[in-house]
């Protein structure tokens, strides 16, 4: 993603470019960690969202 190459420009040692250097270094439970972490964050933040819509605009109802 932006973050991954704004992290690699800038030497900033964030998520992105840990995940950089576990993939040049075949390290692959970090891997699986980074790609599991950014999965359940991505799907809660769709959870919460679809959560919080309705009150937002009554048009919407489930």
């Amino acid at each position: 993603s932006g973050a991954t190459i704004v992290e690699l420009i800038f030497s900033y040692p964030g998520m992105g470019y840990r995940l950089f250097q576990a993939i040049n270094t075949n390290d692959f439970p970090v891997i699986q960690g980074i790609t599991f972490f950014l999965v359940v964050s991505i799907a809660v933040a769709i959870l919460v969202i679809d959560l919080i819509y309705p009150r937002l605009d009554p048009r919407i109802t489930y």
